[in-house]
This record gives C-alpha cells, sequence and structure tokens, in this order.
C-alpha cells in the first residue's frame, strides 16, 4: 500500500556525471518482486530503480503506471505535493472553483505584465499526485488533427494525429484515455442549467459554429456540451484517480509525495543522468538514488525548465547570473512559453439559469453539497463551465480584420480552431473588476474567449539556484500585436452571442444583461483592447519551455523527448509542446506520456511490450 507515505517534503538534484562508472555511492539493488517497505516507515532513499520520474503530476503518473505494467522495469516517482486527498473538494465537479489557494494548488504569481498595465496574475497549477489534472475544469478535448500535422512539420516525425491517438469507439459511454481503453474516465456534467443549453445555440447561430456531436475525433470546430474528466458517479476522474490508482500496489513502483526536485549538475563535456539527490525535510537528510536507465523530468512548464537550468543545462546567462557550472549550454531551456488566456463578458442572470447562487452563502454551499452526497444530483454535480464552442476563421475572415492577423496565416496556424468561446455559469474569473463589482444577492453568467492562435511569447527564468525558491512566470501576454487584434474581433462575437436570444432570454436587463464592461464600452477598439487588458488572466495552458524541435530551431528535446546535450535524460509533460492544440492540454499531456512510455519501452527492451507490437503487426 502507497497511500500513507510519511511526508517527505524534499529538494532533488539531478545527479550527472562523464564517468562510466557509477559513483562511489552505496546501493541497495531492489528487486521488482520485493514488497514495498511500509508507508509510515522512514524510507531508505541509498537504493536504486530502472527509472526516476521527478514529478507525479498528470504526465508523471501516466509514465509510472505504463512503465511499470510489465512488472519488467522498477520506478520511483518524487511528487513535490501532497497526497491529493487533503482537499477532499478536489474529487467533485461543483468543488473544483475552491481549490485555488488551497493546499493543492502551488500560488504562482506571474511577473508584472508590461502590456496588461503592470498587472500580476495568479497562475493556478496542482500542487498534489495527479497535478493540474487535480485541479483543473475536467474538460476534456483533444482538438484539430491540423495541429499535430504541424508538429511534424516543425522537424517531429511519428508525431502526427494518426501516430498519436488510438482507434476511436463509437460508444461514448465506453470511453477512456483518448477513447483508448485506458484507466482515465470520461463522461458528462450532471446539473446542465437551461442557459447552458441557449449558449449552445447562440455559438451556433449568432458565431456560425456547427453543433457537433463529438469533438475528439480530429475536426476541433463546433459546440456541445463539453466532456468531463469524471466517473459514473461524478467524482473527478484525475491521473491520480485512474493511472497511479491502477498501479500503486504494484511492488515495482514506489511513489513518493512532498518530494519536490532541486538541483545543482556537474560540469562535463558529455554527461549524462544517473539518478537523483534530495533533502528529506522531516528529517533534513540528504537522500539519493541510483536509475539505472533514465532519469524523466516531469515537473511541468514551469519546474521542468527550472530543474534542467539549476542542473546546469539552459542559457548560458541564466546560469551565469545565479552561480550554476554550465553542463551543456541550450539557450531555448525556460524560453518560448506559450499559453493562451481568457477574458470575459458578465452578464446579471436569473437565479434559475446560474449557479452563482450556489456558494452565494454558507447555507446555500451546504445544501448544494449534501445534495450531492446524498444522491449525485444538483447544481454541484456541474464544473462552472465545460460548455464550449471552437471557431475556425476562414483566410478572408483574417485577412479582413487587420494586417496583424496575416501572421496567424504566416505561423501556419490557419487550418485549425482559432477562437474558443467559453460559457460559466458564475461570475468569471470571481474577482469583482474596474468595471463592476458582483453584489452577493445576484446571480450572474458569463460568456468568455480565448484565442487559440496567440503569437506572443513568454519565458522563465531564474530568481536562485535553488529549486526552492520560485522561478520568474512572465507569461508575457498582448506582446505581439495580432494577439490584441484577435482579442477585440473575438470581442465583438461575445456579445453577439450574448445578445443572441436563445442566452439573452436568461439575463435580466438591458443589453442581455451585460453589467461588464457594459454600455460605455462602445464597439471602438481602443475601448474593446483597453477592457480585454484590464480583464485577462490566463487558461492555464502554459507550455513550451522544453520544446520538442531540433535544437538548431529552438529545441530542448528530440522527437523521442531525450534532453539535447545529456544521456539518459527525458522531459516529459507539456513543457515539450511546441504548438499548442486547439482547445486545453489535458488529453495531449497524456497523449504525450502514453507515446513516450511506449518508446522508452522500445528503447529499454520491454519484453511484453515487444510481445504485444509483434502480435499487432
Amino acid at each position: 500500500m502507497l497511500t500513507k507515505l510519511q511526508l517527505t517534503a524534499c529538494a532533488l538534484t539531478l545527479l550527472l556525471t562523464t564517468s562510466r562508472a557509477w559513483p562511489a555511492y552505496h546501493f541497495t539493488k531492489r528487486q521488482s518482486s520485493d514488497t514495498p517497505p511500509a508507508q509510515s516507515e522512514d524510507p531508505s532513499f541509498e537504493e536504486e530503480y530502472d527509472f526516476i520520474i521527478a514529478g507525479g503530476g498528470t504526465a508523471g503518473l501516466t509514465l509510472a503506471n505504463r512503465l511499470t505494467e510489465s512488472g519488467q522495469f522498477s520506478v520511483l516517482c518524487l511528487e513535490a505535493g501532497f497526497n491529493t486527498e487533503v482537499v477532499e473538494a478536489y474529487a467533485t465537479p461543483g468543488g473544483n472553483q475552491f481549490l485555488k489557494g488551497s493546499a493543492v494548488d502551488w500560488g504562482f504569481l506571474t511577473t508584472p505584465q508590461e502590456h496588461l498595465g503592470d498587472r500580476t496574475l495568479q497562475y493556478l497549477r496542482g500542487r498534489a499526485l495527479g497535478g493540474s489534472s487535480v485541479t483543473n475544469g475536467l474538460y476534456y478535448a483533444r482538438g484539430s488533427s491540423q495541429v499535430y500535422k504541424r508538429w511534424v512539420e516543425l522537424g517531429n516525425p511519428g508525431w502526427g494525429w494518426k501516430d498519436t491517438n488510438p482507434p476511436n469507439t463509437p460508444e461514448l459511454s465506453a470511453i477512456s484515455s483518448a477513447y483508448g481503453g485506458g484507466p482515465l474516465e470520461l463522461g458528462f456534467q450532471g446539473y446542465v442549467t437551461d442557459s447552458t443549453n441557449g449558449f449552445v445555440v447562440a455559438c451556433s447561430e449568432a458565431a456560425d459554429i456547427p453543433i457537433v456531436e463529438d469533438l475528439n475525433l480530429g475536426v476541433g470546430q463546433g459546440v456541445k456540451l463539453g466532456t468531463a474528466t469524471v466517473n459514473s458517479v461524478l467524482r473527478r476522474s484525475s491521473s491520480y484517480d485512474s493511472f497511479y490508482q491502477q498501479a500503486r500496489n504494484l511492488t515495482n513502483l514506489r511513489v513518493l509525495f512532498n518530494a519536490p526536485s532541486s538541483g545543482n549538475g556537474t560540469a562535463s563535456t558529455l554527461p549524462r543522468a544517473i539518478g537523483v539527490s534530495y533533502i528529506q525535510h522531516s528529517t533534513g537528510f540528504v537522500r539519493q538514488a541510483r536509475a539505472r536507465k533514465e532519469v524523466i523530468v516531469s515537473m511541468g512548464a514551469f519546474h521542468t525548465p527550472q530543474l534542467l537550468m539549476v542542473s546546469g543545462i539552459g542559457p548560458a546567462s541564466e546560469l551565469q547570473k545565479v552561480g550554476v557550472q554550465p553542463v551543456h549550454i541550450n539557450e531555448n531551456v525556460g524560453q518560448h512559453l506559450d499559453d493562451h488566456s481568457v477574458f470575459s463578458t458578465k452578464a446579471h442572470a436569473n437565479p434559475d439559469s446560474s449557479t452563482t447562487r450556489m456558494s452565494s452563502t454558507p447555507d446555500n454551499l451546504q445544501a448544494a453539497q449534501a445534495e450531492f452526497y446524498s444522491n449525485f444530483s444538483g447544481p454541484y454535480t456541474a464544473p462552472s463551465g465545460i460548455t464550449n464552442g471552437f471557431k475556425k476563421l476562414s483566410v478572408e475572415e483574417l485577412e479582413s480584420i487587420g494586417a496583424g492577423a496575416g501572421a496567424v496565416i504566416e505561423a501556419g496556424l490557419a487550418n485549425q480552431s482559432h477562437i474558443e468561446f467559453l460559457f460559466e455559469t458564475v461570475w468569471y474569473s470571481w474577482i469583482p473588476n474596474s468595471y463592476y463589482t458582483p453584489l452577493p444577492n445576484e446571480s450572474y453568467i458569463s460568456v468568455t474567449a480565448s484565442s487559440m492562435v496567440q503569437l506572443s511569447r513568454g519565458n522563465i527564468t531564474l530568481r536562485t539556484n535553488s529549486m526552492s525558491d520560485a522561478s520568474l512566470i512572465n507569461s508575457n501576454y498582448y506582446d505581439d500585436e495580432t494577439d490584441g487584434i484577435m482579442g477585440i474581433h473575438s470581442f465583438r462575437y461575445l456579445r453577439d452571442i450574448l445578445r443572441h436570444p436563445s442566452l439573452a432570454q436568461y439575463t435580466i436587463g438591458d443589453n442581455a444583461g451585460e453589467v461588464s464592461p457594459g454600455p460605455e464600452v462602445a464597439d471602438g477598439g481602443e475601448a474593446i483592447l483597453q477592457y480585454i487588458k484590464n480583464n485577462t488572466i490566463p487558461n492555464w495552458y502554459a507550455s513550451g519551455t522544453a520544446r520538442m524541435r531540433p535544437e538548431a530551431d529552438g529545441g530542448v528535446v528530440d522527437p523521442r523527448l531525450k534532453v539535447y546535450g545529456v544521456g539518459r535524460l527525458r522531459a516529459i509533460d507539456c513543457s515539450i509542446i511546441l504548438v499548442l492544440p486547439d482547445v486545453n492540454i489535458l488529453a495531449a499531456v497524456y497523449m504525450i506520456a502514453e507515446k513516450d512510455a511506449e518508446m522508452i519501452k522500445e528503447d529499454w527492451g520491454d519484453l511484453v511490450y515487444e510481445h504485444k507490437k509483434k502480435r499487432s503487426v
């Protein structure tokens, strides 16, 4: 049993060497048949494993499952965050909106954003076994096949749509991880407001978005009630609930939480990863573990490049400024931060057409929770918003909205969705703004826009040479003028959708109940752009800081996700994504972990994998 492991908050370091011999540490070889130590014990880390995974998030736990399933390899997985169940609200759809600032949220802040009036933005990231699959909005979609075609065009053979997705099954009730029979469970929210259905019709008629039955078949354009990572009793299905729970009792898998990574590398010309070193915070002792085969960094778009840099792999200036000895200079580590951002219009709504009142008072919230736990019904069975519409703009429309939008075409992003419209049955994003302050006795709905083709790029840089100190996160939204042009165009669509009779019938007041920004912001571009910049927040899809591309073209990992310049070291998570899918990234991250787990098993001769491969030929 691995669920009651002693808390072992610690900092982890990559161990790198140029020697052909193993370092003179004393390790006790752990056989795959050994019984794992009792979780209440103080474990000894003077051990060795075939693979060590730094990061037990969405990708990390998926890898831990897949690399141990044959029984041939042993795996140690180290997660910085808590046991997921310390915040029980994570498991409920209606509880997801209360996870911000909780023990399972890293609570990151960006640097002051130059193009957003120096606003500092909260950035939500999961800090628990399961990572952000534990804290996200539960929406699951795969996006357009054309995005993955672009991955191949940019130097990554074998990563096209057909290479990255298993065959589909027609029965939606039977689908699982990317419709391929994995442990991840998918379903639909329980409670659906009438305004949600009105939004679907409004998207179709006001924004010319087709109503579709499925958004997971490679054509990412359309609108429908969203697919959610929930099981049959409307509980969250995260990588913790699915991949980890399936594998947790395997004797060749050891998963530790409260074990964050840190690092200093060893200078060399031909380095390779040999293991990890970390400080067990509960005792203060340094522990070390050897990886017989590989170390896998799976810590996300912020921590993965940070660990690489503090271990000596990164831009020369970054290493120099914090006194890290270079191991391999790669100017792209931490650069090219890609993300989607969002902004919303808000409207005063009929109480029955919103879920605002569910949490407006403690009594209301207790009643909603009681209804959920007693019979799985009511507003607590639904996230605040997972019904989305995805619009593809024609080349003519892209060209017509301004010269800057032509850059979208030049970037190879013409043949995919360009704008996502999201519907929330609450005031989104939960905080008042300078245009309107939500009142406790009122109910609201929000219609939100996100560009799927943002061209601005940010970066992750070092504050110090320690993983104990958060990196500097610069999202750099709206640095590229094209993003402003797309934002203004998206805003005008938002108003058309909100004012369409199918949705407006559920609002209260003039202008379809619009209170933010309200009539003082007319259709003039400058006023709209100012509103957008005052209300933009992240959409939580940070990626690209360890891109999968040829190193000469700005890459950090190759198509097998091996880190350039260092042997036996891979990065496998959202940081490797070079072009964001035109949707959220959850499905893509699961796919990345699944696909590279197969590559690792192939590289290291997993006999069960080889047998299955031969049978499938």
